[in-house]
């Protein structure tokens, strides 16, 4: 639907320079203002402003706002930033399938995972990008680390090939694959009255008045039962966040047992009644329904499902 509207907006003989004109135009847009994307661009911030003027010339529009209040899109600004996105997006699937058909792994993966797998020393996700780059060195490879309904969005958006996280409702249009199952606890820091206590009869007395760190970005009531009593002030956007509040011994939360290790092998962390609230996670592979993967996306899925076979830090 926006890219019918683009093509609408665009003159008869749309050409190289124009494309320029729109990246330049989506650099703006990416760093939120002419002078961040003097760094992107490698120009003038005054070279950039005559650039996006031409492009508003050529598609007999404004595009953006800028001045003293600073940068802001127009609302078809918006609608052309979202159309030029789809364009790149497809501009570059196009060169990728064609140099998959000469079968060379060349081109560009785009991926995003779950923001503490960098943690997980056996995280499937290393072991295929490793391999990748050992048998593809001329792909160029593009990481994100986002909150699980972020990966969705930009998979959705064509902005990410493949996606790796914790996906607890399936969205329409995109697919779920089961890469393997990782364990997560309820933690609780040295501070923290439910760190001595050893008894199950101390934990159920002490449990009910402690505090909890709610991930934002997941229906906690849901996916852990325990929250549900328990009263809770604080979420975090990403499980660094969740970390920090349970460090500070005033909260109690859910932590990935990899990502937990290093607090809890000096002393700071430790699970609540000695894991007997520990859960188990599902860790997906999410990617777009009805688009055929490029070769290197195929590659890549493919050493992503044999690493998740191997790792000792996730079950099938």
């Amino acid at each position: 639907m926006v890219i019918h509207v683009l093509c609408l907006m665009l003159p008869p003989s749309f050409s190289k320079a124009d494309l320029h004109l729109l990246h330049v135009f989506s650099a703006v847009v990416d760093a939120r203002g002419f002078s961040a994307a003097q760094i992107s661009l490698n120009v003038s911030a005054s070279t950039i402003s005559r650039q996006i003027t031409d492009l508003e010339t050529r598609l007999g529009m404004r595009l953006c706002q800028r001045g003293r209040k600073g940068f802001r899109m127009t609302d078809k600004g918006e609608i052309v930033y979202a159309a030029s996105r789809k364009l790149f997006a497809a501009l570059d699937q196009f060169g990728e399938t064609v140099d998959g058909t000469r079968g060379k792994l060349v081109g560009r993966l785009s991926v995003a995972a779950i923001d503490n797998w960098v943690f997980n020393d056996e995280a499937p996700i290393l072991g295929a990008l490793g391999e990748l780059t050992r048998i593809a060195p001329d792909v160029s490879i593009e990481i994100h680390s986002l909150a699980p309904d972020e990966i969705e969005i930009a998979v959705q958006d064509g902005q990410i090939a493949v996606g790796v996280g914790v996906f607890h409702k399936h969205k329409p249009g995109l697919i779920y694959e089961l890469l393997g199952v990782e364990k997560i606890g309820l933690y609780c820091g040295i501070d923290h009255p439910l760190f001595q206590a050893d008894t199950p009869q101390d934990v159920q007395r002490l449990l009910p008045q402690a505090n909890f760190c709610k991930r934002a970005y997941l229906n906690e009531d849901v996916v852990a039962p325990v929250s549900r009593g328990l009263k809770s002030n604080a979420s975090a956007h990403q499980i660094e966040g969740v970390a920090m509040l349970v460090l500070t011994g005033r909260y109690v939360g859910y932590l990935p047992e990899s990502f937990a290790d290093i607090w809890v092998r000096d002393g700071r962390l430790r699970t609540v009644g000695a894991g007997a609230y520990d859960l188990k996670s599902e860790i997906k592979m999410v990617r777009k329904r009805g688009e055929e993967p490029n070769l290197v996306c195929k590659t890549f899925i493919r050493l992503l499902k044999d690493a998740a076979q191997t790792s000792t830090h996730m079950t099938p």
